[in-house]
Formats: structure tokens, C-alpha cells, sequence
């Protein structure tokens, strides 16, 4: 496949790999980019999500995420019909003169065949997928997880499910597993290593895709979602469950005692015992990656290795009973009191 010839790139993510940032550069010049010959449809419907083929993912699996459904409440997701929202998302492609981008990082393995044969068979395409150590991904998606109320359970459970199930609604870091299925389906699927190119990953990515560099393309900032460590058990320490208004109230509550404090912290939850189950499950998996990459001179990049341990870890029970936590979670529930006093002041008012 010759670089830049038209085709179909496919973007599955995996989520906590940067595909957001990915996502609101494609968007931010759409018309530069369709000048040097890379198309990025947008369905009007859910325009303000950053992955243009959310949609299109959630149709194939019928789970919404709680985020997609609070986002857009009138969508019956079971009524989306995958074949019409293919023929949209490809109605205005010039086909014989520029490449498409499909990108939503809630594409799953089992979505592979289906998508295959959902899109034109005569079509060049070509699948990419980031990966990153499961360690450091499953604290970034964890993170993500809980700043969304989408789970309310701790993390050595959360590992638990991701390492026994086979996934559906939640991405389960099996990337072989990932690899294998959109290979076989699509012939080929390319993977980046997030944490070789995390300096910049949409050169990465146009490189994957087979697309040429756009010169002079807007960049955008890739902004900082996730809670630091203060923020983090704060949330975790909440009564569940808990409606998403409260939650909210919570959440804006803990963030802006961070910034009163002066708190930015990221640290680690993995326990010994959690990176050893991580090592058990996706060791093997890992290597049969690599094995078929020709990247066993690396091995490194997936390697999960329980003995190095990083100074970063939080043992919660002793974060919990420190005095910097009990200062912080002093002033979190004072503001929140605050608020939800006159957010509920507001609503009788409105009545």
C-alpha cells in the first residue's frame, strides 16, 4: 500500500493512549487536512465528541458507556442501524482521491469482522491501534473511571474484572488479543507503543496510517485530565452510590480544594498484589505481541515486572490517616457544603 494512496484508516484507540488529543487535532483543521488529502466526517448528531466514529462503535456493542448516555439521553442506541451509520460517515468521502479517518477508542476485538464487512470491500484499509503497560494504563483508565462515576469500586477489584472478563463495555488490555482480531479482519493492524511516542503521537499515528506529515497543521494543547492522588480518594472515599449531580458537586468540590492547596500529586494505587495478577494475565499475551511484531529487542515496552515497584505508590490506608489528606478532605466537603447548599437554594428558587 503506497504512502497516501486513498484509504480507510481506522482508529480503535486503546483508550488512556492520547486518542482524545488525536481526536480534536484531526478536528481542529478539517479543511487543511482535507486539502492534502485526509477526510474526517463528523456526524451533526454528536459533533461535540471528540471521536467522530463513537457512535458507529456504540451501535455495534448496544452498551453505552454512562458517560455516552448522559452526554446524549434521547439516543436509543438500541434503534442505531451500523450499515446506515457507516454509508453517513462515508457519503462525502472522495474515494478515489483522499484517505478517511475513522477514530473511536471504544472499538472492541469483537467489533473487528463486523466492521469489516461493513465497509466497502474494494477499500484499502488499515488499522491503528496504541498500546501502552498495562500498569501504567490501568491506573490511567481506572483514574478516568472513577472522575467519570462510572464504576465506584477499588482498584484491586476494578484489575480483578479486567484481568477474569472479556469485556465489553470496559477495555480489557489484552493487546494481543486486540492485535490479533484486527489483523485477521483487516489483513493488517499497526501498533504504537504510546510510551515510545508519547513526545508526539500524532506523527505517530499519521506515520501508522500510512498518511503524509500536513505541513503547518493547528496543534492543540494536550490538556491534563486526570485527578491527582488527593482528588482520586477523595472520590473513592464517598458513600456509593451516588447520583451524578452529587458526584459532580464532589468532584468540582475536590478540585478546587486542589488548587487552594497547591496540589498536583499523581501517584500510583497498584499494590504488589495487583501488578502480580497483571504480570499472570498479560505476561504470556504480551510476549506472543512482541514475538509477532519482530519487537523482542524491546521487551521492555510490556514488560510488567512486580520487583520495580515505583516510589510512587499510595498504600490508601495510610494516605487516608495522613494529615495533608485530612487537611485537604476538610477543606473538599466545606466547599462542597457550600455549593450544595446553594445549588439547592437555586432549585427551590426555580420552582
Amino acid at each position: 500500500m503506497a504512502a497516501n494512496s486513498p484509504r480507510i484508516v481506522v482508529h480503535i484507540g486503546a483508550p488512556k493512549t492520547a486518542s482524545t488529543y488525536l481526536q480534536r487535532r484531526l478536528r481542529a483543521d478539517p479543511n487543511r487536512l482535507r486539502k492534502h488529502g485526509i477526510y474526517v466526517p463528523v456526524l451533526p448528531v454528536v459533533a461535540e465528541m471528540a471521536g467522530n466514529a463513537k457512535l458507529l462503535a456504540t451501535a455495534l456493542s448496544r452498551r453505552p458507556s454512562l458517560t455516552f448516555q448522559r452526554a446524549f439521553p434521547k439516543i436509543d442506541v438500541s434503534a442505531l442501524d451500523p450499515t446506515r451509520l457507516v454509508a453517513e460517515l462515508l457519503r462525502d468521502w472522495q474515494a478515489d482521491s483522499e484517505s478517511i479517518v475513522l477514530s473511536a477508542e471504544n472499538f472492541r476485538p469483537n467489533h473487528a469482522r463486523r466492521l469489516r464487512e461493513l465497509l466497502p470491500k474494494t477499500a484499502q484499509c488499515v488499522v491503528v491501534l496504541f498500546v501502552r503497560r498495562q500498569d501504567r494504563w490501568i491506573d490511567s483508565y481506572f483514574n478516568q473511571m472513577v472522575k467519570t462515576n462510572e464504576i465506584n469500586e477499588d482498584l484491586g477489584t476494578f484489575v480483578a474484572r479486567l484481568c477474569d472478563t472479556d469485556g465489553e463495555r470496559l477495555c480489557r488490555p489484552d493487546w494481543f488479543d486486540h492485535y490479533e482480531a484486527w489483523r485477521d479482519a483487516f489483513d493488517n493492524c499497526k501498533v504504537v507503543f504510546y510510551d515510545e511516542v508519547a513526545s508526539d503521537v500524532f506523527s505517530a499515528f499519521i506515520a501508522a496510517a500510512g498518511l503524509e506529515p500536513v505541513p503547518d497543521l493547528i496543534d492543540i494543547d494536550r490538556a491534563q485530565v486526570s485527578l491527582n492522588v488527593y482528588e482520586l480518594v477523595y472520590l473513592l472515599d464517598l458513600k456509593t452510590p451516588i447520583d451524578y449531580p452529587e458526584f459532580h458537586l464532589r468532584r468540582a468540590a475536590s478540585e478546587k480544594a486542589s488548587r487552594r492547596l497547591g496540589l498536583h500529586e499523581t501517584r500510583s494505587l497498584l499494590s504488589n498484589a495487583d501488578l502480580e495478577r497483571l504480570r499472570s494475565r498479560f505476561e504470556a499475551s504480551n510476549h506472543r505481541l512482541m514475538t509477532a511484531l519482530g519487537r523482542n529487542n524491546n521487551p521492555t515496552l510490556l514488560r510488567l515486572d512486580i520487583s520495580s515497584v515505583s516510589d510512587s505508590y499510595c498504600d490508601l490506608k495510610e494516605f487516608y490517616a495522613s494529615e495533608s489528606y485530612a487537611r485537604y478532605r476538610e477543606l473538599a466537603d466545606a466547599i462542597y457544603t457550600r455549593r450544595n447548599r446553594r445549588h439547592r437554594f437555586k432549585a427551590l428558587f426555580k420552582r
